[in-house]
């Protein structure tokens, strides 16, 4: 009985499972909804770039040159030729170097290339500038040595200077300018020697020839001492003896015009001695009242020489002081003439004074003779 239930089960699934396949079989399919498509992945962000790295040794050299670069601007003294681009440079350089204390690598190399860069523009720019200037100072110093006619009192002094002066020129002409900065200095510094030698000889020789030297004995040999100096200082051929040169021909050249105005102030004050001795002749005889015109004119130029005198100007005052005793004896002389027309007249006339009484009284005598017996 339970073994007839079970296949009873069992034929009536069968059953089913044919029915249910036959309705499958006459029904149209129905098509499958699609799925949705997936959603779009949300793009990945860009990858950022990694920060540069610096290294602190590639920093530190940085930072020396950009103050390499500023010590020799400065030793060129770029900063008066080119004022302003040199301290926008050094302004560069100060933020650089902010950011360099700071730690900031990126501020940093940034900043120091900047400073760098615009510090070599200052030099490019400046050392072309200053050898303009240093050759101009030359050229001027070159101009005052020929006027003193320094190339042919002190050849030996002038020709080095012509020597690198041409020089430097010629590196100018090749465009190495900062080269020829140095060339233009020397030859200025040559220049100026040869030049104030001269004045200085120029000065020794007048004071020999007015005999000047008695007058301030103290700073003539203090003179001739410098100047006997300079030939030694030339001979060392050193920057520093050159400028030792110098000096000491300055030196010699201050002490050389202080005898000659000494001599010029003593040779004015005897001229006007001797204009003082020829007034007081005219004086003597009356000679304003004699020859007034004369006189005045003397007088007149006197009072100039006077002026002259007391404002220094030595060599007008000895000129005007001998002219005016030149004058006060032209007054003397004229006005001697006429006292002595004058004493002449009056002793013409004494003598025919004492004619006429003469004559008066031989007539007297004869009118007043007893008449004959």
């Amino acid at each position: 009985m339970k073994r007839s239930k079970k296949f009873f089960f069992l034929i009536s699934i069968l059953l089913i499972g044919m029915l249910f396949a036959a309705s499958c079989a006459t029904k149209p399919a129905v098509p499958a909804t699609p799925a949705p498509p997936p959603a779009a992945a949300a793009p990945a962000p860009a990858a950022q770039p990694a920060a540069p790295t610096v290294s602190q040794e590639d920093l530190d050299k940085l930072l020396q040159q950009a103050k390499d670069l500023k010590k020799k601007a400065f030793d060129l003294k770029l900063f008066e030729v080119l004022p302003d681009d040199y301290k926008a440079a050094d302004a560069q350089l100060t933020a650089g170097q902010t950011a360099y204390d700071a730690k900031d690598q990126t501020a940093a190399k940034d900043g120091l290339t900047k400073a760098v860069g615009m510090f070599q523009d200052v030099i490019s720019k400046g050392v072309v500038q200053l050898a303009a200037e240093k050759r101009k100072a030359a050229d001027d110093m070159k101009a005052a040595a020929l006027k003193e006619g320094a190339d042919q009192k002190n050849a030996d002094r002038f020709g080095p200077a012509d020597q690198a002066y041409t020089a430097a020129a010629a590196l100018v002409d090749a465009g190495k300018y900062e080269d020829a900065i140095g060339g233009f200095d020397t030859a200025r510094v040559e220049y100026e020697i040869a030049y104030k030698k001269t004045v200085a000889g120029e000065l020794r020789q007048k004071i020999a020839d007015g005999d000047f030297a008695k007058w301030d004995t103290g700073n003539f040999q203090l003179a001739e001492n410098k100047y006997g100096a300079e030939s030694g200082l030339w001979a060392s051929n050193t920057d520093a003896d050159r400028q030792a040169d110098i000096d000491s021909l300055d030196e010699a050249i201050l002490r050389y015009n202080l005898v000659v105005q000494k001599g010029r102030e003593m040779v004015a004050t005897g001229a006007k001695t001797k204009t003082d001795d020829a007034k007081a002749r005219s004086d003597s005889i009356k000679a304003d009242v004699a020859v007034k015109d004369l006189y005045d004119t003397a007088q007149s130029t006197y009072n100039d020489a006077t002026t002259k005198l007391a404002s220094q100007d030595y060599d007008t005052a000895t000129t005007d002081f001998n002219t005016a005793t030149d004058q006060f004896d032209a007054a003397y002389q004229e006005a001697a003439k006429k006292r002595a027309a004058a004493q002449a007249a009056m002793q013409a006339a004494d003598q025919a004074t004492a004619q006429s009484q003469k004559t008066a009284q031989d007539a007297d005598s004869i009118v007043n003779q007893p008449a004959a017996q």
